[in-house]
């Protein structure tokens, strides 16, 4: 599995990202700079577990691209990227919104990246049975993307490896004192950091990962910038090429939660390249205390109109549990990437 830039705009397995369409413009020697982006437009149908149903024409996540690359000698290069999101319909506020940047050097030791990476737990766990634009089937909890710090080996004879840190300084915390009169008091804080590794090792016809990712700076709910440690989340993936136009994909995932609710998650996928086109699907066990064990399936297909204009269809049954629930999904979908 190749190392794929989040702000590349990675689309789904078997198909090329935006960033293959975008235009490159010399400006000085050894200087490019990079104009893309895509528009995606999807219309759904969404049932909850309790019989709620819900339909909806949206934009999800039309984006423009922009990007600088320095040649720096010695084989050594710098880049920039930044995503800048906005809705093609005119819902929400109309503005356009910084939705991702990420800072980085390359050269023969590797890759280094700051900003707003990838978890690297989900580009080699999540993403092996994760072919869909919407229909995704339920995965765990991880570091949030933002702050990281992240760096990628390069090809060692068919073994790579990733290594990221998210530093992240939390709000002072008010802590209200016990009895006997005395005033609440500011409690200072420091930064909150998150460990995540990954590897993989290329044998040629499978490749074979595995994550570990510690969930160290988890942002509360309320999202006053106070962070919780959780329990870690670990995971092992195979892909696998059947055939020159098949490939296919399984996962395993464990996560570890303080509250005693720990997750397992064993899924497999299968992609089929029928030519300007994939057919793709999953299944998965979800296996978590104190819930009963669900199985969830997703399927889909998509067909290359032009190059660069891409239609889709998905249909997923994630068997909810509680009435609030996504039960069943049905989404059809354009995207045009420029």
């Amino acid at each position: 599995m190749k190392h794929a830039q989040k702000i590349a705009l990675f689309m789904a397995a078997g198909m090329v990202s935006a960033g293959a369409h975008a235009a490159d413009f010399e400006v000085a020697d050894g200087t490019t700079l990079t104009l893309g982006g895509e528009v995606v437009l999807n219309y759904l149908s969404k049932d909850t577990k309790g019989g709620d149903s819900e339909t909806e024409f949206t934009d999800d996540g039309s984006l423009v691209l922009i990007g600088a690359e320095r040649d720096l000698g010695n084989g050594y290069g710098a880049y920039v990227e930044a995503e800048f999101e906005y809705n093609t319909l005119g819902e929400g506020d109309g503005d356009i919104s910084r939705g991702a940047s990420v800072f980085g050097f390359t050269g023969d030791f590797g890759e280094i990246q700051i900003g707003d990476s990838d978890n690297v737990f989900e580009d080699l766990i999540t993403d092996a049975i994760d072919p869909f634009e919407n229909a995704s089937l339920a995965d765990t909890d991880r570091t949030p993307e933002d702050s990281m710090i992240t760096y990628y080996s390069p090809d060692m004879g068919g073994f790579s490896y990733r290594l990221q840190t998210r530093v992240k300084d939390e709000n002072d915390v008010l802590v209200e004192k016990g009895d006997g009169g005395n005033p609440p008091e500011v409690k200072p804080s420091g930064n909150e950091v998150s460990l995540i590794a990954a590897a993989a090792y290329d044998f040629g016809g499978i490749t074979l990962s595995a994550g570990y990712d510690n969930r160290g700076s988890v942002d509360t709910e309320d999202g006053d910038a106070v962070f919780e440690s959780e329990d870690a989340v670990m995971g092992l993936a195979a892909v696998a090429d059947i055939t020159s136009n098949a490939e296919a994909s399984f996962r395993y995932a464990r996560q570890d939660n303080k509250s005693g609710d720990d997750l397992d998650l064993t899924g497999a996928a299968l992609v089929y390249n029928y030519g300007p086109g994939d057919v793709y699907g999953a299944v998965q066990g979800v296996s978590q205390d104190g819930e009963d064990s669900r199985t969830q399936v997703a399927g889909g297909v998509n067909y290359g109109v032009a190059d660069g204009l891409l239609i889709f269809a998905e249909y997923g049954n994630f068997d909810g549990v509680s009435a609030g629930d996504k039960d069943k999904l049905a989404v059809a979908g354009l995207i045009l990437e420029y």
